[in-house]
């Protein structure tokens, strides 16, 4: 009887491990809805992370993920050690931003991909048929990069990091609407591009950081990024003109455009020399660095305050 117990026990032991093992595993994945409204789930912290868009990229920096982080696009150029990390080769570029090289992707056997809006959905729907684990970022307004950045957070075990960031960036924010609540609104122009002449309208978070840096968008009527031309500027007469730098070699066309196009001669902004060049990544990219873009903004619409 002893002998069957013994036999017995060393049969049962192992089971028990496997099963406690197996709740274990269960218990330890992260399951965390993206931006999409789909729910991801990761079995452990990742260790292997490719990032689809540079704003993606700088969060994980800026969460200290940097080592974990495998490929990016060839578009992520901040912060300077993510560019250090891709020319050592320790990070693999992965195509661009809106054609990622699928092959290339799973080559690096991820085990978390952090996507970047709708347009990678193609992208998204190829690596979730092979199992990779695909977080969507699509905020739309300040208030949803937060929410981002809290979410990839959590799903990378970053959790405290990121709550640690979000309250720095919500604290940076409230600082500079505290500051020009109470300020007279000063009529804003943003040039996206020149050539044709583009703006920023509603829903874009250049419209969104604009009035909390206490200025008026003067096409706020408009939606999204609009063609405009001279004579409409000219009849809304802006008092700040803020053109985005644009790429390349064209990096300060938008800005010459707006210094030297005959149509604007008589706005307050050309008269009084209010005329500024804005950082486009620190607007455009939906990530920590968006207070950047707000602060800069200030100190361009209300330079006596900032």
């Amino acid at each position: 009887m002893i002998l069957k117990l013994m036999i017995l026990s060393l049969v049962i032991l192992p089971l028990l491990c496997s099963v406690t093992l197996a709740e274990e595993n269960t218990t330890s994945a992260l399951t965390v809805t993206d931006d999409l409204g789909r729910e991801v789930s990761v079995a452990t912290p990742p260790q292997r992370i490719v990032s689809l868009s540079p704003s993606n990229t700088e969060i994980l920096f800026a969460l200290g993920l940097g080592d974990q982080v495998v490929g990016a696009t060839k578009y992520c150029n901040y912060p300077p050690s993510a560019l250090e990390l891709k020319e050592s080769k320790k990070i693999e570029v992965v195509g661009g931003y809106v054609d990622p090289d699928v092959e290339k992707i799973l080559s690096l056997y991820p085990d978390l991909v952090l996507a970047s809006r709708t347009r990678s959905s193609g992208t998204v729907s190829l690596l979730e048929k092979e199992g990779i684990a695909t977080f969507v970022i699509d905020p739309n307004n300040l208030s949803s990069i937060i929410r981002s950045i809290e979410k990839v957070g959590k799903i990378s075990g970053k959790e405290a990091d990121a709550s640690k960031l979000c309250n720095q960036m919500e604290s940076r924010i409230k600082a500079v609407s505290d500051k020009t609540s109470s300020l007279p609104k000063t009529r804003v122009l943003y040039i996206v591009w020149h050539d044709p002449v583009k703006t920023a309208g509603a829903g874009t978070f250049e419209d969104e950081l604009i009035e909390k840096a206490g200025g008026v968008n003067i096409f706020h009527d408009l939606s999204g990024y609009a063609q405009i031309d001279p004579e409409a500027i000219a009849v809304r007469n802006p008092e700040v003109i803020i053109a985005c730098s644009g790429m390349g070699s064209g990096a300060d066309m938008p800005l010459t455009w707006a210094k030297t196009e005959r149509g604007l001669n008589q706005t307050d902004a050309r008269k009084n020399g209010r005329i500024y060049q804005a950082e486009g990544d620190l607007i455009t990219r939906t990530g920590p660095r968006i207070v950047d873009g707000l602060e800069m903004l200030a100190k361009f619409i209300h330079p006596e305050t900032f």
